[in-house]
């Protein structure tokens, strides 16, 4: 009776065993290793085992599981760890921001600039009689009476002052690469010039008292034509220039193309803009010597402004080392200048002279060069101070000082002092000086 009972059991708990093992296929046990926490499971099956028999049997859907990445983190939203404060566990997306931050920098840096000056231009058209008007000749009242000497005067005296300003610079990695934007500011330059007290015999010339009173005058062409035509300012003249530049770009930036730790050549690739605004003021005072109770005021004033739009590539070449790296990048971009000028006067020939405005706007295929030349001192690992020098150029550009027709049509039509738009080249470049923060 006892045997037939022992058999009995031991046939029930085979059958069961089968049974259950049948429902869940054979197990095996990783080890330690291929778990991220180091704790020993069941290891996943690869694509080609077969997972138990029967009606689930056959070739069964492979799941890798999550790989760590450099922080050495996984996650698991869906272990039921009732946890889920500051221990909980990131995913993905989690892991690649928290990448990006850790492996991206800031950069800011102080500009001092120089801006290219104004070329040298004469403020008024040319002269029938004169080869040169800038240079004193002789002029004579309304009477035919000899009255003193005048010259048109030029831009020459017209120098900008070194510009100040701004960069922020942040690079983010992406594969294969860097993306680099940054973006920057000048404080507006301007200078002025003012000559005083013209038509005072003595005053210009004290020691010859045979000197002629000496005049400033605004020469224009009659109508298009090459002719005499003069404004006379004879109490004062003042001219001044004014400036403001900003722009930006992004770039992607390649990882080292040469292998060498040393020798780092990465080329680049973007897109960069660059706003370039000017003016230029003139005013000058006639008072027939003084004679004028309320003297005659007369205004010109000038105004360009350049939008450059631009696609661009470069090469960043930099020798590094623990402590320094120093680099040279060239970049060149060729696009559009969309600029536009205008010329705005006031009271130009007599007081009943109204205020008039013409405006010039077009495009024009324009280039940007630059070249970086810089010195990096690796402070800390995660710190850096550069010392550089940049120099940059942009063609085509539209100007103040170029962009006037000096013309007159006579009293009875409105005044011709027109806008007449023409490009030149312009220059900026100096010392930079910035902190480099990576994260």
């Amino acid at each position: 009776m006892t045997g037939r009972f022992v058999s009995f059991c031991s046939t029930v708990l085979l059958l069961a065993g089968a049974a259950s093992a049948q429902a869940q296929g054979p197990q095996r046990w990783g080890d330690p290793g291929s778990n991220p926490y180091g704790v020993q499971g069941p290891a996943w099956y690869s694509p080609g085992e077969m997972q138990g028999q029967g009606q689930n049997s056959g070739y069964q859907p492979w799941t890798p599981p999550y790989q760590p990445g450099p922080a050495n983190r996984s996650w698991d939203n869906a272990s039921g760890n009732p946890d889920n404060g500051w221990t909980y566990e990131n995913t993905p997306l989690d892991e690649f921001l928290g990448d990006v931050v850790r492996n991206s920098y800031f950069r800011m840096e102080y500009l001092a600039y120089v801006f290219k000056n104004p070329s040298d231009r004469l403020l008024g058209s040319g002269i029938l009689s004169q080869a040169d008007p800038s240079l004193p000749f002789q002029v004579t009242d309304t009477g035919g009476q000899l009255a003193g000497e005048a010259r048109v005067p030029t831009t020459s005296d017209l120098q900008y002052p070194d510009g100040s300003g701004i960069r922020g610079t942040i690079g983010i990695p992406l594969i294969g690469g860097v993306l680099e934007a940054n973006i920057f500011y000048f404080d507006q330059v301007e200078d002025p010039s003012f000559i005083d007290r013209l038509g005072d015999q003595i005053a210009n010339n004290p020691l010859d008292p045979l000197a002629l009173p000496q005049f400033i005058a605004t020469s224009t062409l009659t109508n298009g034509q090459l002719g005499n035509n003069l404004f006379i300012y004879d109490d004062s003249f003042s001219s001044a220039t004014k400036a403001e530049l900003w722009g930006s770009e992004i770039n992607y930036v390649f990882d080292a193309y040469l292998p060498e730790p040393m020798f780092q050549l990465r080329p680049l690739v973007g897109f960069r803009y660059l706003d370039f605004n000017e003016e230029l003021h003139q005013v000058g005072v006639f008072d027939q010597q003084d004679l004028l109770v309320t003297p005659l005021v007369s205004r010109i004033s000038s105004y360009s402004e350049n939008s450059v739009y631009a696609p661009q590539i470069g090469l960043r070449a930099e020798m590094v080392s623990r402590w320094l790296t120093l680099g040279i990048e060239p970049k060149l971009a060729a696009g559009v200048n969309v600029y536009e000028t205008s010329v705005v006067t006031q009271s130009l020939r007599s007081p009943g002279d109204p205020l008039t405005k013409t405006t010039q706007a077009g495009e024009e295929f324009s280039f940007v060069g630059e070249l970086s030349l810089y010195a990096k001192l690796h402070i800390r690992q995660n710190f850096a101070v550069t010392v550089g020098y940049q120099a940059t150029f942009m063609d085509q550009i539209a100007r103040p000082h170029s962009s006037i027709l000096y013309n007159d049509n006579g009293s009875n039509a409105d005044p011709a002092v027109v806008a007449k738009s023409s490009h030149e080249r312009f220059d900026f470049g100096g010392i930079n000086v910035s902190g480099e923060l990576r994260f």
